[in-house]
């Protein structure tokens, strides 16, 4: 099994490494951590956040580093959504094929602190050992359990692998199926591409709401990235990279405030047969590297991605003005996960949702629920 799964990551197609945040210029900055949940998908669970920090009670969002911020006193007026949950930058750590190395170094990724993304294959499940152990534990530590399909084959039907495709539908909705049961996660809200083959779009558009893809790149809190394309930076060197790297790729992302999303294969010291191997050192120590700097936003790609993709969606609303209240109603997109917040400033007035006023949180922002669909602001 374990030869057969090896061609199947020896062919896969990576982000460039020398694309996106390493073409860029990377300069150093404080940048900050954020905590875990035991649930990926429902940030209303509140964790604590790595190096000492916490999370937000509403939005079991990491909390910033600044706090004692006066709630604002003057006309009612000028919403503005806070990028990244307040953070400089995010950075989100995902690896993909439910590798047996993964499993190995399960230990040393949960000692981090933070939350990431697994994107699974499940057609190993029965021949490795803490295959569902593993997940399990990952899930109840607040990573996302993300969709690779079963057996990583091209869309067409071609398995450069050797697997047997069965097809598009069946391929997504398998995983699924284990992610929910086995997995013990709510539902599966994001995708992975196999080769980054964009063929299987049109069907993770009707069963998620986010997809990674593999181009070289960051994003930006208001840009135009394909939510079903999400770039990345992907380790792929020959022999591995150093950690002073991966650090770099972090700078470079805090630099200019944006999104970097990494990913990862086969973690060393294991089998190195399979594709793109990574000294877990490497790994841990640019985590450890971004959580020194306090003020990037280190959580799964559900969590990170949820933010981007709502503020992008409520900052595009017209609002509507009635007996001097201002008021933003919007509609979630499908298959966007509940529980999850913006986090708002204004000059002054009072935020209602619901008939209820915001409380002020002396970090800097009031938080808005998505799932109540509107936003009232009055004098």
């Amino acid at each position: 099994m374990r030869i057969a799964l090896a061609l199947l990551t020896l062919l896969t197609v990576g982000c460039s490494s020398g694309s996106g945040a390493r073409s860029a210029t990377a300069a150093g900055g404080q940048g900050g951590t954020t905590g875990t949940a035991s649930s990926a998908g429902d940030s209303s669970t509140v964790g604590s956040a790595g190096g000492g920090g916490a999370s937000s009670a509403l939005s079991g969002l990491p909390l910033p580093s600044r706090s004692g911020v006066a709630q604002p006193a003057g006309s009612a007026g000028n919403l503005q959504i806070l990028p990244w949950a307040g953070f400089q930058a995010a950075v989100s750590y995902t690896f993909d094929d439910a590798q047996p190395s993964q499993i190995e170094h399960w230990a040393e990724l949960k000692a981090e602190g933070i939350r990431g993304t697994f994107y699974l294959n499940t057609r190993a499940q029965a021949t490795e050992a803490d295959f569902d152990s593993t997940w399990q534990d990952a899930e109840a530590q607040g990573w996302e359990l993300g969709n690779h399909t079963v057996h990583h084959c091209n869309a067409d039907g071609t398995c450069p692998n050797g697997a047997t495709f069965t097809s598009i539908d069946q391929e997504f909705d398998d995983v699924t199926t284990y992610i929910t049961t086995t997995g013990q996660q709510a539902a599966a809200w994001t995708a992975a591409y196999p080769y980054g083959d964009t063929g299987y779009e049109p069907a993770a558009e009707e069963r998620f709401f986010l997809a990674r893809g593999v181009s070289g790149g960051l994003v930006a809190a208001n840009d135009s990235t394909d939510p079903f394309d999400l770039p990345c930076i992907a380790a792929v060197a020959a022999g591995g990279e150093p950690v002073s790297t991966f650090s770099g790729d972090v700078d470079a992302a805090h630099a200019q405030g944006k999104w970097l999303i990494f990913l990862f294969h086969t973690i060393l010291p294991t089998d190195q047969s399979w594709y793109a191997p990574t000294d877990i050192g490497s790994i841990t120590g640019s985590m450890e590297h971004a959580k020194s700097l306090p003020d990037v936003w280190l959580d799964s790609l559900v969590n990170v991605g949820a933010y981007w993709l709502a503020q992008k969606l409520v900052s595009a609303v017209t609002p509507t003005m009635n007996g001097g209240a201002t008021t933003w109603a919007w509609s979630l997109p499908a298959h966007f996960p509940s529980g999850k917040y913006l986090r708002v400033t204004v000059d002054g007035g009072t935020l209602t949702q619901s008939g209820s006023p915001l409380p002020w949180d002396e970090h800097g922002f009031y938080e808005v629920s998505l799932d109540a669909g509107t936003l009232t602001l009055t004098p």
